[in-house]
C-alpha cells in the first residue's frame, strides 16, 4: 500500500525531472529519494520514470500516476489546513475583485478592529468561490451575476448543496478613461479595446453575449488585457486606451480614473449581486454582522 512520503517524493521528482533536484526540495539525500520512488514503483508493480543521464522522465504510467498525485496532495493540504485551530473566530469570505467590496471590508475593519476575530479574505472568480464555498474554505461567498444566467446559476449552485442569496441589482455598464473619446461609443461597441477580468459563464465579463439597443451584440470587441487586479484595472482604464464592461452602481469606480459612458438595456442584462452560501446551514454570529454591513453599505451607494 502507497504512503503520503511516497507520493510526496513522486511528485517533486514528477515536478522538477531530478532526483538531486527533488532532494533537495525535500530536504534529504538523492540517495533517499531514490530509494523511496523504486520501493513506489515495486508496490505498485510499474515503472514510473525513465532513467537517464540527463535526469529522468515520467513514463506514461508515470503521467497518469502524476495527475492522481498531485490530487492527492491537494486534498491532503486542505485537510491539513482544516485540522489546525485558528486561536481567534474567524470570518472567511471570498469575492470577485471589487474595489466597491475591498472598500467595504476596509471600513468593516475599522469600526471592529478591537473584536477579537481572524479575517481570511480571499479574492477569485465564480468556480473558485463556489468550490471553495462548497469545501467550508470560506464562510459565504460574494458574487456578480448576469440576470438572464441567475436561473442557470442557481441550479449549478444547487447540485452542489449551495444557494444564492440575492442582495441588489445595477446596471451593466461600459467604462472609459477620462481620455477617452465618448464620441466612439455613437458608432458601435464592437471596435472596442477592453479590459476585462477573468471571464465565466455568469458574470458580464462573458460580454460576447451582451446586446446593444439596435440588437447588434459586442461579438467584435476586443479583449486586450485580462485581470483580476482592482489596481491595473483603474490605471489602464485612467490611460484613456481601453474600455471595460462591468456593473454600474457597485463598480467603485474612482472618478480619477473612469466614468461610464453606455449602459446596456433590458431587464436581462441587469447584473445581481449577491452572496453563496451551504444550504441549510447557519452563517456564523460574526459572518451575519459583516453581511449586516455590507446591506448598509449597499444602501448608501
Amino acid at each position: 500500500m502507497l504512503n503520503i512520503k511516497q507520493i510526496q517524493y513522486f511528485a517533486a521528482c514528477a515536478k522538477t525531472g531530478s532526483f538531486s533536484q527533488a532532494a533537495e526540495l525535500l530536504f534529504t539525500t538523492q540517495s533517499n529519494v531514490s530509494k523511496v520512488i523504486r520501493s513506489m514503483e515495486d508496490d505498485m508493480r510499474t515503472q514510473l520514470f525513465v532513467r537517464h543521464a540527463k535526469g529522468i522522465e515520467l513514463t506514461p504510467e508515470g503521467e497518469r500516476a502524476y495527475g492522481h498525485a498531485r490530487k492527492i496532495l491537494d486534498s491532503f493540504s486542505e485537510l491539513e489546513m482544516q485540522e489546525q485551530p485558528l486561536e481567534k473566530d474567524s470570518l472567511r469570505v471570498c469575492f470577485h475583485p471589487s474595489s466597491w467590496f475591498a472598500d467595504v471590508f476596509v471600513k468593516y475593519f475599522e469600526t471592529h478592529k478591537d473584536q477579537e476575530l481572524h479575517y481570511e479574505m480571499y479574492a477569485t472568480d465564480t468556480q473558485e468561490i463556489v468550490k471553495r464555498v462548497k469545501a467550508r474554505q470560506d464562510d459565504m461567498g460574494f458574487v456578480y451575476v448576469m440576470q438572464n444566467q441567475l436561473g442557470a446559476f442557481q441550479f449549478f449552485l444547487s447540485r452542489n448543496y449551495l444557494e444564492f442569496q440575492e442582495l441588489c441589482s445595477t446596471r451593466v455598464q461600459v467604462f472609459c478613461g477620462k481620455n477617452s473619446h465618448e464620441e466612439n461609443m455613437e458608432a458601435c461597441l464592437k471596435d472596442l479595446r477592453l479590459i476585462q477580468r477573468f471571464p465565466d459563464e455568469f458574470s458580464p465579463d462573458n460580454y460576447r453575449n451582451l446586446v446593444e439597443e439596435d440588437g447588434h451584440t459586442v461579438v467584435d470587441a476586443e479583449t486586450v488585457v485580462v485581470t483580476n487586479s482592482d489596481y491595473i484595472m483603474e490605471r489602464l482604464l485612467g490611460s484613456g486606451e481601453l474600455y471595460n464592461i462591468s456593473g454600474g452602481d457597485l463598480g467603485g469606480r474612482n472618478p480619477q480614473y473612469s466614468s461610464s459612458v453606455y449602459t446596456f438595456p433590458g431587464e436581462g442584462q441587469k447584473l445581481v449581486f449577491g452572496y453563496i452560501r451551504r444550504k441549510g446551514e447557519e452563517i456564523p454570529e460574526y459572518g451575519e454582522e459583516f453581511l449586516a454591513f455590507i446591506k448598509s453599505r449597499i444602501k448608501q451607494a
